[in-house]
């Protein structure tokens, strides 16, 4: 996977580098600097997901922001059922990994809040935790996902970029 070099126009070499997919003119990534491999790792996954598609096929990115501390893409993607699964599965990596990754400076980091009363999320290493000094984050990240396959209860390992998936008893979906 591609990193970014660390400058005010790593968007720009992002989008370059994958410009034979991206539809449309690419939107201004309203995220910290700390989150560029985040963004250079999803989208490498994305190339890689279409590779099985025509090479004509365009991916639409609407929308890259933090919302609540957190990664979040908004993107339209007519593909296949199995280039839909691998995005997904690259856009929820990504999430995943904002939740545990400094947006300043990309180390390991916390969802640390301020203490007013609206306030504010972000996910921050010790160095980068200045002004927020409640901490939310507590081990690594999960989620419960339902999808075609059943219920199940992920944990995202960011030392090796993965999730490991545990099927909710009693949820599977018939097939």
């Amino acid at each position: 996977m591609s990193r970014p070099t660390k400058s005010t126009d790593w968007q720009t070499e992002i989008y370059r580098k994958h410009s034979g997919w991206v539809a449309g003119t690419p939107p201004h990534m309203a995220i910290g600097e700390g989150w560029a491999e985040i963004v250079a790792r999803l989208f490498d996954r994305i190339a890689e997901a279409l590779a099985s598609e025509l090479p004509s096929t365009k991916v639409a990115i609407i929308d890259i922001k933090e919302k609540y501390g957190e990664f979040r893409i908004e993107a339209l993607a007519p593909v296949g059922p199995e280039a839909e699964a691998a995005i997904d599965r690259a856009i929820l990596l990504a999430e995943l990994r904002s939740e545990c990754t400094c947006d300043e400076c990309g180390e390991a980091g916390r969802m640390r809040s301020t203490l007013a009363q609206s306030g504010w999320l972000a996910v921050k290493c010790d160095h980068h935790a200045a002004g927020y000094p409640r901490i939310l984050g507590k081990g690594s990240p999960r989620r419960r996902i339902t999808n075609r396959r059943g219920t199940f209860d992920i944990t995202y390992d960011r030392a090796t970029d993965s999730i490991t998936e545990t099927l909710v008893a009693g949820r599977r979906e018939t097939e």
